[in-house]
C-alpha cells in the first residue's frame, strides 16, 4: 500500500510538475488548496480532468509535465474541451462578474480581448477563464477554499482580488528565515513610546520598523469597488507578510490596522491568514472586547489579537484611568493623557468611542490626523 501510494506520487509529481510548481513558487500544500481537494482525493483518482486542472493552475503543456501515450493524448484533449467549458457555467459567469474586471485588466494581471464587449467576454467563458488564472485557482470551490478569510465580507471578490496583488509581490524566502516574536513586541512598544506622537512620515515608520523585523510590508492600491480594507496578514512560506492599502485614513485606523496584524503574528502560530475590514473592525468594537460576550465573534485567534493590539495601543488600565476622571469629553483631558501615556490623541479618542463614552460625530475627532 505505501510502495502504491509512493509510485502514484511520482506519478503525478513528476520532475516536470516540481519544476513547474517551482516557478510558481507553489508548495504540494498550497497546490491542494487552489485545486480545492485533498492529497487523498488527488491520488485516489489522477484522472484527465485532474492532469487538466494542473495544466491549467501550473500554466504549463500537459505533453511536457507528463508522458502520454497516443492513446492518452486523445482522452484528455476530450477532456481539456470538457474542462474549458466550467468557465462558461452561470455559477462562473456570476463569480466572476464581481470581481474588479476593468481595473484589473488596466493592471495587466488579465488579458484585454479586442472586439469583444465585456458582456461577450463574460458569456464566452474568457473573462472567468482569465480570472480564475488570475486568482491562481482552477474552480469557485477552489477560490473559496484558498481565500476562505475574504467569505463573509460584503465583497469576497473585489477583497481576495486585493491580496492576490499582494501574493504576487513576494516570494518565499529561499533559505531559513528566524523570526523573533518578542522583538517585534518590543520595537511595536518602542514605536509606542518614542515614534506614535510624530506629526510627519508616521506611516513610514511603522513600515520601516516592522521590515526591519523581517516582516515583509506591502502598501497596494484598493479597489473601489468595495470599502478600502483596513489591512491583511498572510506568510507566504515562512515569511510574514503585512498588506496594507494606499489610500490615506485615520491615524487611530492606521495604527489600530497595523496592531491588530502584528497581535495575529504575535498570537498565532498556525501561519493562518487574516483580513480586517471596516466591518469586522466595527463588530469587534460593537462586541466590547474587554466584556464577557467575547465569544460571540467567530474567530479566537482574530480576537486575541484584537486584544493584544489593544493593549499595544492603550492597555485597560490606561483607559480606565481616563474614564474615571469624568471629564474625557474634554480637548484638554484628551490632550493630558496622551502626553501621560505616550499615545496619540486620535487613538484615546477612537477607542473611547468604541466604548460609547463619546459620540461617533464629536468635536474631538479633529484630534484625528490622517496618514
Amino acid at each position: 500500500m505505501e510502495q502504491s501510494l509512493l509510485t502514484n506520487l511520482r506519478d503525478v509529481f513528476t520532475p516536470a510538475v516540481r519544476e513547474a510548481m517551482r516557478r510558481k513558487d507553489l508548495t504540494q500544500e498550497e497546490l491542494l488548496m487552489r485545486l480545492g481537494y485533498s492529497r487523498r482525493t488527488l491520488l485516489d483518482s489522477f484522472s484527465m480532468e485532474k492532469r487538466c486542472e494542473l495544466e491549467f493552475l501550473l500554466d504549463a503543456p500537459a505533453s511536457e509535465l507528463w508522458n502520454f501515450s497516443p492513446e492518452q493524448a486523445d482522452d484528455f484533449e476530450l477532456a481539456r474541451r470538457s474542462f474549458e467549458q466550467r468557465f462558461c457555467t452561470v455559477e462562473a459567469v456570476e463569480w466572476a462578474k464581481k470581481f474588479p474586471a476593468r481595473d484589473l485588466e488596466r493592471l495587466g494581471m488579465i488579458c484585454g480581448t479586442s472586439g469583444k464587449s465585456f458582456a461577450e467576454r463574460f458569456k464566452s467563458g474568457l473573462l472567468p477563464r482569465e480570472l480564475m488564472k488570475f486568482m491562481g485557482v482552477v474552480s469557485v470551490a477552489a477560490w473559496k477554499k484558498a481565500y476562505a478569510i475574504a467569505q463573509g465580507t460584503v465583497n469576497p471578490q473585489v477583497y481576495s482580488a486585493w491580496i492576490r496583488l499582494g501574493e504576487l509581490q513576494v516570494r518565499r524566502p529561499s533559505g531559513e528565515l528566524c523570526l523573533f516574536r518578542e522583538i517585534i513586541a518590543n520595537n511595536m512598544m518602542f514605536l509606542r513610546r518614542n515614534a506614535f506622537m510624530l506629526r510627519e512620515n508616521l506611516r513610514q515608520v511603522v513600515v520601516d520598523t516592522l521590515k526591519k523585523c523581517d516582516v515583509t510590508v506591502l502598501q497596494v492600491p484598493a479597489f473601489i469597488t468595495a470599502p478600502a480594507p483596513r489591512a491583511a496578514f498572510f506568510w507566504k512560506g515562512l515569511r510574514p507578510v503585512l498588506l496594507l492599502p494606499t489610500s490615506r485614513t485615520s491615524d487611530s485606523d492606521f495604527l489600530e490596522a497595523v496592531s491588530h496584524m502584528v497581535g495575529h503574528l504575535l498570537q498565532s502560530h498556525s501561519k493562518r491568514p487574516c483580513l480586517l475590514t471596516s466591518k469586522l473592525a466595527a463588530e469587534f468594537a460593537e462586541n466590547g472586547l474587554r466584556e464577557n460576550n467575547r465569544d460571540s465573534l467567530k474567530d479566537s485567534c482574530c480576537k486575541e489579537a484584537e486584544r493584544t493590539a489593544e493593549n499595544l495601543l492603550l492597555t485597560e488600565a490606561e483607559e480606565c484611568e481616563i474614564i474615571c476622571t469624568g471629564r474625557f469629553a474634554e480637548r484638554r483631558c484628551i490632550e493630558f493623557f496622551s502626553g501621560k501615556f505616550h499615545v496619540r490623541p486620535g487613538v484615546i479618542v477612537s477607542r473611547l468611542q468604541q466604548q460609547k463614552k463619546i459620540p461617533a460625530r464629536s468635536p474631538l475627532n479633529a484630534l484625528k490626523v490622517a496618514v
